[in-house]
């Protein structure tokens, strides 16, 4: 009995060590991982990587300086 509870305690250790040198990968922030689309083209791009431009008192999210342009001639 005494054998199973030093095995026990060996790897539960060993668990712990493996936790301190190699700690879990920490998740983004949920900002760079939310998505919007681009009113222009359609295509998703992660907010924290689009152009954001206010058109018309009205905040919009390019994938492209080329797409923000577009938008803001067909909407001003």
């Amino acid at each position: 009995m005494a054998r199973l509870a030093l095995l026990g305690l060996v790897i539960a250790v060993f668990i712990l060590l493996v936790r301190v040198f190699f700690p879990a990968k920490k998740e983004k922030t949920a900002d760079t991982k939310e998505m919007v689309q681009d009113p222009n083209c359609e295509t998703y791009v992660p907010k924290a990587e689009a152009i954001e431009r206010s058109v018309q008192g009205k905040n919009h999210y390019f994938c492209s300086q080329k797409c923000a342009e577009e938008f803001s001639r067909k909407n001003a």
